[in-house]
């Protein structure tokens, strides 16, 4: 009787995974070819106001460039959405083989160094995307070299 209801919560989690996913790409899908978008003010304050790059700058782009799955120009744009794109691709396998194997054993695992690993390539990248355009005017982007020449 456990495994049924493990099999249940695993179903009902995957498909509440797979509703999230679909709503947060329709959100995304409107936001770009919506004509409200042409006419709103998404400009970063951190970078209007320091002219350095925030820590999610060049976020939106990346989760763009990978749906066009250009994995390179994600990369470049924000290093974090390739890692969370592995890290929801792992769990995506371990839940259907769960699903498939229906043994009450779970083949994916959500790891504490998850966090730790993204927030430490949230502030690499800041640092590094930072200095590099300051100190030497190479920046991936594009946006803010104009200001430190």
């Amino acid at each position: 009787m456990e495994d049924k209801k493990f099999i249940k919560n695993e179903r009902m989690m995957f498909i509440w995974v797979n509703i999230g996913c679909l709503l947060l790409f329709i959100a995304l899908m409107v936001w770009k070819y919506s004509p409200i978008s042409d006419y709103m003010n998404t400009d970063c304050g951190f970078a209007g106001l320091l002219h350095l790059y925030c820590p999610g700058c060049g976020g939106t782009r990346a989760v763009y460039a990978m749906l066009r799955l250009d994995i390179v120009k994600s990369f470049l744009h924000h290093p974090l959405i390739p890692f969370i794109v592995l890290i929801m691709l792992e769990y995506y396998v371990g839940a259907i083989i769960t699903l498939i194997k229906n043994n009450g054993k779970r083949y994916y695992y959500i790891r504490v160094w998850f966090c730790y690993v993204a927030l430490g390539i949230i502030v690499l990248n800041f640092v590094l995307r930072n200095m590099l355009m300051v100190f030497w005017q190479i920046d991936p982007i594009g946006d803010l070299v104009k200001y430190w020449m």
